[in-house]
């Protein structure tokens, strides 16, 4: 639902800046209106100012800026009355959810209710706590390389690991530290993170390739990722990347504030 909410609030405030635009672009437009007289060589542009006047004062092809101020004007008016009408019904939507909405009803019910009852549309909330309660295998492998401790209190293998996971932590998405992940094919990888998106009902991945300076580790991961390509995880889709060297080392403000983005967060 929060996802919904930003989608709207997104589009409401586009909407109210253009009208500002078109609004202010209107005080200073040219007195009267644009007529076009349509010829099968070229169009004729004609400035009505008088009222009753069907014909109006000729442009000529010198004063072009004129036609095109009219004809801005006209668009800005019919713009302002659309804008306008699907601004109401954003705001009502917005008013609506804030109040109502499919999947609070739910939560609205009292717990042996809840106990008795399956929802047809479940919170972001029930959602989130059902993926958590799930199972889960975490990698085993070198484990002795974990030695950073997150806010969480589980081990990571590298300081950008650690900043990582507490952006994760801080920013409140659930998450899990290499969690076995089993291929189509029964092979078995561990991704850095698994975090769930909790709006859009979907798993994420994500893998930090933090040894980019070295040509085999480059390698070994151009093959797990084609690997995950043929496993339908995808980079845009459902999966993460980011990367650092020795000479441009991970950027945790420029990361928090995509991960914002990625996971709808204000």
């Amino acid at each position: 639902m929060n996802g919904l909410f930003l989608e709207l609030e997104a589009r409401k405030q586009r909407l109210e800046k253009a009208i500002r635009n078109a609004e202010a672009f209107l005080q200073k437009a040219p007195e009267g209106r644009l007529r076009i007289q349509n010829r099968s060589d070229k169009s004729l542009f004609y400035h009505v100012t008088q009222t009753g006047d069907t014909r109006g004062t000729y442009i000529h092809s010198n004063n072009t800026n004129l036609a095109a101020q009219l004809a801005q004007k006209d668009y800005a008016k019919q713009f302002i009355d659309e804008a306008r009408q699907e601004l109401d019904i954003i705001n009502k939507c917005i008013h609506k959810l804030g109040v109502h909405s499919a999947e609070s009803l739910y939560s609205l019910l009292n717990h042996s209710r809840q106990t008795l009852v399956t929802p047809y549309m479940a919170s972001n909330e029930v959602c989130t706590q059902t993926w958590l309660s799930q199972p889960f295998t975490t990698s085993t492998y070198k484990p002795e390389e974990k030695v950073f401790k997150t806010r969480r209190g589980e081990m990571v293998r590298s300081k950008s690991e650690l900043m990582q996971a507490d952006t994760y932590f801080e920013l409140g998405i659930p998450y899990r530290y290499e969690c076995e992940l089993t291929l189509e094919d029964g092979t078995t990888k561990a991704p850095d993170f698994t975090l769930y998106h909790a709006p859009r009902r979907m798993t994420i991945y994500h893998e930090h390739l933090g040894l980019m300076d070295e040509e085999g580790y480059v390698n070994r991961n151009i093959k797990k990722l084609r690997e995950y390509e043929e496993n339908g995880i995808y980079v845009g889709k459902n999966l993460i990347l980011t990367f650092e060297t020795a000479k441009h080392p991970f950027n945790v403000h420029q990361f928090r504030e995509t991960i914002k983005k990625i996971f709808w967060i204000n």
